[in-house]
């Protein structure tokens, strides 16, 4: 495990006893580790999502607002799969294509579901299986979500987002954002993020049973004041 160091079997003075422990540390944000992106994780004009400013974000004490621990007894929503790389009929989307609003209703059309008021929308580009055999993508391209999304997902009142991927397609179309579902999603609807998710075994287990919605738990770990979590999301049919 990344940032983990393995620390010399200890044994009591009989050695009969004995243990093993471990010294954990890790940087979650990024484009490796599932994790929970919480509202104070990002700003735009010095501000976080409802007007708050990023002066309530101190180096010492973490997020004084909207902090991973407005989480602490976890998430607990229907979670609705949209595997676009199923819908398009292919094992999944090259780095650097986006999602459209289209793509999603068609996966919605082919999979018999509809995203409703408080969902929470996992979206599948076969990313998953992309990293799994192998391949790499060229550059700073990754497949994801595009922005144009961002009004699909308020007008069907989402509560959060989750992606096999980091999120946001880049490149994003976008030259004065870098990120713009990140961006847009925390700061001006707060949407919750779920990034880097393995939806593989999610899709398998959807595909045979005909069902594409179910219970999604996110429980994070509760760190005072940080702008998210390793997380491990439970899909329960």
């Amino acid at each position: 495990m990344p940032g983990a160091e393995n620390m010399p079997a200890a044994f009591h003075a009989d050695r009969r006893w004995g243990f093993s422990s471990e010294r954990l540390g890790m940087t979650f944000h990024g484009n490796t580790i599932t994790h929970l992106d919480s509202p104070c994780h990002i700003f735009w004009d010095g501000a976080m999502y409802n007007g708050r400013s990023h002066s309530l974000v101190d180096e010492a004490e973490g997020s004084a607002w909207a902090a991973v621990t407005a989480a602490a007894d976890g998430i607990v929503t229907r979670g609705v799969l949209l595997d676009v790389a199923r819908a398009r009929d292919v094992p999944w989307w090259e780095p650097g294509q986006g999602v459209f609003p289209d793509d999603l209703e068609e996966a919605e059309r082919r999979q018999g579901v509809r995203v409703g008021v408080g969902d929470a929308v996992l979206l599948r580009t076969g990313h998953g299986r992309f990293r799994r055999e192998g391949r790499a993508a060229s550059g700073f391209a990754q497949t994801g979500w595009h922005a144009s999304c961002l009004p699909w997902l308020h007008e069907r009142g989402v509560a959060l987002i989750a992606a096999d991927s980091p999120q946001d397609v880049q490149p994003s179309g976008y030259d004065d954002v870098l990120m713009p579902v990140h961006a847009v999603g925390l700061v001006a609807m707060g949407l919750w993020l779920l990034d880097n998710c393995d939806l593989e075994a999610c899709a398998t287990t959807a595909a045979e049973l005909g069902q594409w919605d179910f219970q999604l738990a996110v429980a994070p770990v509760r760190f005072a004041g940080t702008s998210g979590s390793p997380v491990n999301p439970i899909a329960t049919f």
